[in-house]
């Protein structure tokens, strides 16, 4: 009875067999219902995957390290950091699939998307480094090979925003069109998203910030898990928002397709509030303010 299970042409093995038509993760919304087997599709889904490994041997290390930097456990950052990359690199995954394999695979994604890869591995075994080290891998320049790193980070980092803009724009002129509502929210997520995540990663490298914090800290409290200060102002939240519209305005979108909405009206609504919501935690945090004061 288990050889059967196993070996059956309906069994455990063939549903979870790595054969050409069942390789990746089905997202539910993609027009074949699975994951293209072209060489982008599979780096970004890659990616992800590798990334994942490394988070849970940084979770490891949390749990056996108990070293604080400022305040905060030293593997926090990486952990953070790890998961956002995860949640990138799927995002890039699922919404290319609106472009036609041609374009999906030509020579200026390709490019970018190897750019991208290339730089999420450069930063994340950077970071972690940095906090084997016990030092800080942002906003550290106490050593000249330290701020060198934070500048190759900053291209790093650029490199990150720039494949999900490029992707936003190919979405917008060759996009598959029968799903206007998850059209309409990959182009508003990934373009404004990406624009408005640079922009508020720019304002930290200021002379005058260089730091995610506006204010001085006293006892450092923290929100859990996100860290985000609950004493001074934090422009990692307006960052997190601008961030992280690249999956919500897309989600909306197919939720307006799937309930038969107008997806414009739903769009530019959700896209409004967003852009507003950031630019309020972006002022909060400029004049000193936590989000969640203690």
């Amino acid at each position: 009875m288990f050889k059967q299970y196993f070996t059956s042409e309906n069994g455990l093995f063939k549903r979870f067999a790595n054969t050409p038509d069942r390789v990746y993760p089905r997202p539910f919304f993609d027009r074949n219902n699975q994951l293209a087997q072209d060489h982008i599709s599979r780096i970004f889904i890659n990616s992800a995957f590798s990334l994942l490994g490394i988070t849970l041997i940084l979770i490891s290390a949390y749990a056996m390290d108990y070293r604080l930097l400022d305040g905060a456990p030293i593997w926090a950052k990486p952990i953070k950091f790890s998961l956002s990359l995860i949640l990138h690199f799927l995002t890039l995954a699922i919404l290319c699939q609106q472009l036609k394999p041609q374009q999906r695979t030509g020579k200026t994604f390709t490019l970018f998307g190897y750019l991208a890869v290339a730089s999420m591995i450069f930063e994340q075994l950077y970071i972690s480094i940095q906090a084997a080290r016990g030092r800080h891998s942002h906003f550290n320049g106490n050593t000249e090979f330290e701020g060198l790193m934070y500048q190759l980070m900053g291209l790093g980092a650029f490199n990150l925003v720039l494949i999900s803009f490029i992707l936003g724009i190919m979405i917008w002129r060759y996009g598959d069109k029968n799903n206007s509502g998850l059209r309409y929210g990959s182009i508003s997520g990934l373009l404004i998203g990406s624009a408005l995540t640079l922009y508020y990663a720019m304002l930290m490298t200021l002379p005058s910030v260089q730091s995610h914090y506006v204010g001085n800290l006293i006892n450092n409290s923290t929100i859990p898990l996100l860290g985000w200060s609950r004493e001074v102002g934090d422009l990692r939240l307006p960052h997190f928002i601008a961030t992280h519209m690249m999956q919500a305005l897309p989600l909306l979108g197919l939720l307006a397709d799937k309930l038969k909405l107008s997806p414009r009206i739903v769009l530019l609504c959700a896209t409004v509030i967003l852009v507003i919501m950031s630019k309020l935690a972006l002022d909060l945090a400029l004049a000193g303010q936590p989000i969640f004061p203690t």
